[in-house]
């Protein structure tokens, strides 16, 4: 049966006589723009794959709309002769029905010249490589638009106002697109003006000096934004908006700003479990402008069990910090801490426990949106001891422990590094990339206990897949190398390298848990870390319906004793009931469930090795044991 939609309106045209489910789409006559495309523009929807959900109903009032967007998409696609039609077809069962869209193409229409009117303080080279429409591209009326806007902004970034009309000339399949602009005068910054719903106790020294706009320069539409980034970092304002007010008879922008002050306090508590932290809970108080003079300050308190509900780690913070440091814009922290923790993971033979207070100086230089070095100077004054879970330890074992490990050490570093942050979101990343590199030093001139170099390098690159797929991809690499007097500063027993054992544990490189290489548990990838260290991390994410997805993902990594131990035919990837050797990289593969929540997603990684891993740490491998299970909050990387 077939039913024409060029008819007269009635009284329920808008659903069939019996309403019917859409059981195929199909296209007649389209070649050169992907179905893809056209289905993500039509509101008609093919029936799921998955055999719970419902059919969706044929609607003709949608029919009627996806002929329009489909034409739509192949005007922006350059066939601006394209037309559509659509036919229904009643299946057997009755209550399905076929669409078909029949399209006719038409010729596609190419920008053949672009020409502007009336620039002259702009390069024209420039602007042209600032608009979407090229020469020899497919032409899209739509993106003439954005052109406009384009010019607009590129001016407004050189002190103009401009008015920007288009006109486009049409022969045969060549189109020729102008641009009329008209400059007007250059315009410099005037006066800035404050308002607010209610009182305002900031003090207006705190608001001027994250300006960066002065009465008399040229007007840049990006310093507005600048400083509206810059007065939300300070983390005193709840909103700001702020209105241009330009004045055409002087050429002068002053700008109205509206703010709204945020609490002065605040106040945080949390709970929550993982993998490897079976229970924790955490509390911060805070004060966002100490003394009315902008210093953010907060005392924080955090307690952890392990997996099997002992004590792991308790660590409490004050720090104060300020935006403003040395009168130059560089961020500044001072964070003095005091921690204790039960370290049960280095050895299984024993508890080492660690009493540390210490002071952390911070400062951070943001060059720009992306780039940023921070520079942070660490003291920290460990006590330690030693507590045996065997019973009958070998008194040679004691004796030796206890002679090598010094129950108090001091660590004095300074580390620097540059970050690179390119992600469209920190916590649902779709695309981007984001690179790290950081270099640090303890010991020899700063003094201590310890003396090293260690250097780390990381990136992460996102790519879109298909519509909403992400395939995501992250590298680490690290070394460290003692320097100055070896002192052995954990407890470990002769088989330690005396190269790692000269450096603190917690200045080691240790691999294992939900953000590294999944399956082994937090840390126990060499539990008394390495000098040197390697990680590849490949995941595929893919959304089902709604908040919920699933993840692919395949992990790779190591630690080792030092640089020089590390060898090509380590990463010779291997699947069988071959033992791993303590060299060797170790590769797993798993997937889970993904819940995608505002704070983060909530993951459950299932994960399988191709081979067996050294005794000590797990002893599953897909041939013959089940999988690992863990549970995280956050993406991975």
């Amino acid at each position: 049966m077939l039913l024409a939609f060029a008819v007269p309106a009635r009284a329920a045209s808008d659903f069939p006589s019996e309403l019917q489910s859409v059981d195929q789409i199909r296209f007649e006559g389209r070649h050169e723009v992907p179905e893809k495309d056209l289905l993500a523009a039509m509101k008609t929807r093919r029936p799921s794959m998955l055999p719970w959900r419902e059919r969706p109903i044929l609607r003709l009032d949608f029919l009627r709309a996806d002929t329009v967007a489909i034409v739509g998409v192949y005007r922006q696609n350059g066939f601006l002769d394209a037309t559509a039609s659509s036919r229904v077809r009643t299946l057997r069962d009755v209550n399905r029905a076929e669409v078909t869209f029949m399209i006719h193409e038409g010729e596609r229409s190419l920008v053949q010249r672009i020409e502007f009117s009336g620039v002259r303080v702009y390069p024209e080279a420039q602007l042209r490589q600032k608009l979407y429409s090229k020469h020899g591209r497919p032409f899209n009326p739509s993106a003439l638009i954005a052109d406009t806007s384009r010019i607009s902004e590129a001016y407004q970034e050189r002190g103009y106002l401009p008015h920007v009309t288009t006109d486009t000339t049409r022969r045969g399949s060549a189109v020729t697109c102008t641009y009329d602009v008209t400059e007007g005068p250059l315009y410099r910054f005037g006066q800035v003006y404050w308002s607010s719903p209610g009182a305002i106790t900031v003090k207006r020294s705190l608001i001027d000096r994250e300006l960066d706009v002065k009465p008399g320069e040229i007007y840049r539409r990006s310093r507005i934004q600048r400083t509206v980034e810059r007065l939300y970092s300070t983390d005193l304002f709840r909103s700001i908006q702020v209105t241009p007010l330009p004045d055409s008879a002087n050429a002068l922008m002053e700008l109205d700003m509206r703010l709204e002050e945020r609490k002065r306090h605040w106040i945080d508590a949390g709970i929550g479990s993982g993998s490897y932290e079976r229970f924790n809970v955490s509390g911060a108080w805070g004060h966002r402008n100490l003394l009315n003079k902008g210093l953010a300050t907060s005392v924080n308190s955090r307690l952890s069990l392990d997996k099997d509900w002992y004590f792991q780690q308790w660590r409490n913070e004050l720090s104060v910090g300020s935006p403003w440091v040395f009168a130059t814009r560089l961020a500044g922290q001072v964070t003095g801490y005091y921690y204790q923790s039960d370290d049960r993971v280095s050895d299984p033979r024993w508890i080492l426990h660690q009493w540390a207070p210490g002071i952390r100086f911070q400062v951070r230089r943001e060059f720009s949106r992306v780039l940023k070095l921070t520079a942070t100077q660490d003291n920290v004054y460990v006590r330690q001891s030693v507590t045996f879970l065997i019973p009958d330890p070998d008194p040679a074992l004691v004796d030796s422990l206890f002679a090598n490990v010094p129950p108090e050490y001091v660590t004095h570093l300074f580390n620097l590094t540059l970050d690179r942050e390119l992600r469209d979101d920190l916590l649902n990343t779709t695309h981007g990339s984001a690179q790290s590199i950081s270099g640090e030093i303890a010991g020899g001139p700063l003094k201590g206990s310890s003396s090293y170099l260690k250097g780390q390098a990381g990136a992460s690159k996102y790519w879109p897949v298909r519509r909403f797929w992400v395939l995501a991809a992250q590298v680490r690499a690290g070394a460290a190398a003692p320097f100055g007097t070896s002192v052995q500063f954990t407890a470990a027993d002769s088989s330690l390298d005396p190269e790692v054992a000269s450096v603190p544990l917690a200045n080691r490189f240790r691999l294992g848990g939900v953000n590294s290489v999944r399956g082994f548990d937090e840390n126990t990838l060499a539990p008394n870390g390495g000098l040197a260290m390697v990680q590849a991390n490949l995941e595929l994410r893919v959304p089902l319906m709604g908040p919920f997805g699933v993840e692919f993902y395949v992990d790779a990594g190591n630690i080792w004793p030092g640089a020089s131990d590390i060898h090509l035919s380590d990463f010779k990837p291997y699947a069988g009931p071959k033992p791993v050797e303590p060299g060797e990289v170790r590769y797993v593969f798993g997937l889970g469930p993904r819940l995608n929540l505002p704070f983060g997603p909530l993951r459950l990684d299932i994960t399988w090795s191709p081979r067996p891993v050294e005794p000590g740490t797990h002893n599953w491998y897909i041939f013959d044991s089940p999988p690992s299970v863990q549970f995280a909050i956050g993406p991975s990387f």
